[in-house]
């Protein structure tokens, strides 16, 4: 039987397919009774919730495809386990021949096929034990409609109301499989049991709020075809111990503070000048040897909280050498931010542009041509209204798909960009993405982006390579948000020294590995 897999324990980097890949797998493997066996999943992970028949009611609610085709295998097998599910799939026509055959099978089997909403049950009287999603899969690129949407509306009514868990096969439906837009309406799951691989829109916008505890059944698929097919891939926590940059792990003794780099963060217009100094506080943990920041307004004489910072007018800071700088933290918009960029597009290191400097570029579009042509990194670290401004669309724009516009962004500008948000996209230029799964709302307060532009910049600066860089730090950056939940800190109440000081004890934990 296949086995329902924990995605946050599997590998460090695993492989997300979009739905023509998925497509292309199903049509390899067509006579490998894939229902067959995405049915005798559900069944052994739904198992684990109703360990029997008197644990109450199950209600299977089916669409007309091979999705409800997975949900008809599940009702069969629950049947011939002793269960007694109500199955409703309103629709007429035929059926795929797999979910016609599982049909067959059902009703051979006692089961009975309810079309409409009236049979099912009243939730104030007797609400059931459980209920399984099985009504869309990936394929849905539009809002669900009659007589569906009515089947969604009561399924979450049920859900918050009354506290009934559902199960959704695959995907939720009303969940664009590619992108984690949810249409109107769309299902709020307790759990949701994907198959063969994990989706994008599972990971990313609304696709964590919609599909609740995440499980994988891979349906015997080998991994190495899943890994060929794949050009994305879902970062976990795991990543944090697995892939630790070898200049965190401080192994050799003959070293000084040149060993670790020289990074350079400037911004700070006036009113704004804890943006860099957050971003440098950060680099200070994440190892940076040393770390001057510039200031556009007045530069404070340092900062007592980290006396370490080495604090300049933005114009002395330019005519000194750094190997590695980060620009756009509190920078503003206006004089003379714009010179300051043009003439960092000339410096010959790793250059992230995050914020201020975001929004001046998306002003200036003759400036493309210039940061692309870049002979060292370039680092872009947009939310999605800063995404829209590069893009020249709007922010709506950006999140109706999040992964073609981070991809389109890192292809434009031939920049290694984040696109920041629930979910983070991380592209590079050469095509390959993946999407961060760690990370909660404890990151959203201002200053949190300052915060990991200075741990990225820091990263560069020991000379970890970009897409390495970019990777690490936004995966530590939402797993020291995770840590410090686990910990009961947070949500609400957490700041920028919290989530600094959980990634240098995520880092610690991983050095001793």
């Amino acid at each position: 039987m296949p086995s329902c897999d924990n995605p946050a324990n599997a590998a460090p980097l695993s492989p997300l397919l979009t739905i023509p890949q998925l497509r292309s797998i199903e049509k390899r493997y067509s006579e490998a009774s894939l229902m067959q066996k995405a049915g005798a999943a559900a069944f052994d992970f739904i198992k684990t919730r109703l360990k029997s028949p008197a644990d109450g009611s199950i209600i299977i609610l089916c669409g007309p495809g091979n999705n409800g085709g997975d949900g008809l295998v599940l009702a069969h097998l629950l049947c011939e386990n002793g269960f007694s599910p109500c199955v409703v799939a309103p629709f007429t026509g035929a059926l795929p021949p797999d979910a016609a055959e599982a049909l067959a099978r059902f009703l051979n089997h006692g089961g009975t096929l309810h079309t409409a909403l009236p049979d099912l049950p009243n939730l104030t009287n007797s609400p059931p034990a459980l209920i399984v999603d099985a009504i869309f899969g990936i394929g849905l690129n539009r809002s669900p409609g009659t007589p569906f949407d009515d089947l969604i509306r009561w399924m979450n009514d049920a859900h918050s109301a009354h506290d009934v868990p559902i199960v959704a096969l695959d995907i939720p439906s009303g969940l664009n499989s590619d992108t984690g837009v949810a249409y109107t309406p769309a299902v709020r799951t307790t759990a949701t049991l994907s198959f063969i691989a994990l989706k994008p829109g599972l990971l990313t916008l609304d696709g964590p709020d919609h599909c609740g505890e995440l499980r994988l059944a891979t349906l015997d698929i080998p991994p190495e075809e899943l890994e060929a097919k794949a050009d994305a891939h879902a970062l976990s926590r795991r990543f944090i111990e697995a892939h630790l940059p070898s200049p965190l792990r401080r192994r050799f003794h003959n070293v000084h503070k040149g060993t670790f780099g020289c990074l350079g963060i400037l911004g700070g217009a006036f009113g704004m000048s804890g943006a860099p100094l957050l971003a440098g506080r950060a680099a200070a943990r994440m190892g940076s040897g040393k770390i001057r920041v510039g200031f556009l307004g007045d530069a404070p004489p340092f900062d007592s909280s980290y006396p370490e910072l080495m604090l300049h007018p933005a114009q002395t800071m330019l005519r000194m050498p750094h190997d590695t700088w980060v620009i756009g933290c509190g920078l503003s918009t206006s004089s003379p931010a714009p010179d300051i960029l043009t003439t960092a597009f000339s410096f010959d290191a790793p250059l992230l542009l995050d914020a201020d400097a975001l929004t001046l570029i998306g002003h200036h579009p003759e400036w493309i041509a210039r940061i692309a042509e870049r002979n060292a990194p370039t680092v872009l670290t947009p939310h999605p209204a800063e995404a829209a401004r590069l893009l020249q669309c709007n922010a709506d724009d950006v999140q109706r798909d999040r992964p073609k516009a981070a991809r389109e962004i890192a292809r434009r500008y031939q920049a290694h960009t984040v696109l920041k948000g629930c979910g983070s996209i991380i592209a590079d230029p050469e095509g390959s993405w993946c999407i961060n799964t760690t990370g909660n709302p404890a990151l959203a307060f201002g200053g949190s982006g300052d915060v990991l532009a200075g741990m990225i910049g820091a990263l560069l600066a020991q000379g970890v390579e970009a897409p390495h860089a970019l990777r690490y730090a936004v995966c530590l950056h939402g797993t020291a948000a995770d840590a410090l939940a686990e910990k009961g800190k947070g949500p609400i109440g957490v700041l920028s020294e919290d989530i600094i000081r959980s990634a240098v004890r995520l880092v610690r934990s991983a050095a001793k590995q």
